[in-house]
């Protein structure tokens, strides 16, 4: 079998009786794999859409309130920069050409990751701006 017609590996999920087929289809891959095989796992945490949203929503709230950048864009981008979300590009004889922001999007970084990034964003706006994220509403 070529490798682009390998069938997909099983998917499961971390249940209180632990590991299960997340589908039908998963359940039948597992069941013609032996007894005793072990996998290599990883982690799939969803991302909050709720969350990314919410995020988001602040950010809008802020420069409404402040006119401290010229859209949520700019001050998301002056976030990852100030942060360290970043990475540095370099030119053929290893000099420093540009450093660009990382990208946030779901596929390039999982929950934990952007719970993380959130709670270092709301430090740095509050310290650097004044501004509580918390409270964005109401400004």
């Amino acid at each position: 079998m070529a490798k682009r017609d390998k069938r997909p590996p099983p998917i499961v999920a971390l249940g209180r009786g632990g590991l299960s087929p997340v589908t039908a289809w998963d359940a039948e891959l597992l069941a013609d794999i032996p007894q005793g095989t072990e996998f290599d796992l990883v982690a799939r945490t969803k991302r909050s859409t709720p969350h990314n949203g919410m995020y988001w929503a602040q950010l809008g709230q802020i420069i409404k309130a402040t006119e401290a950048f010229p859209t949520s864009e700019k001050m998301h981008q002056w976030i990852k920069m100030r942060l360290g979300y970043v990475e540095t590009i370099y030119g053929p004889k290893g000099e420093p050409l540009a450093v660009i922001p990382d990208s946030t999007a779901f596929d390039k970084m999982d929950q934990a990751a952007f719970n993380g990034f959130y709670e270092r964003a709301v430090r740095l706006i509050a310290e650097e701006m004044g501004v509580d994220v918390n409270e964005a509403h109401s400004l």
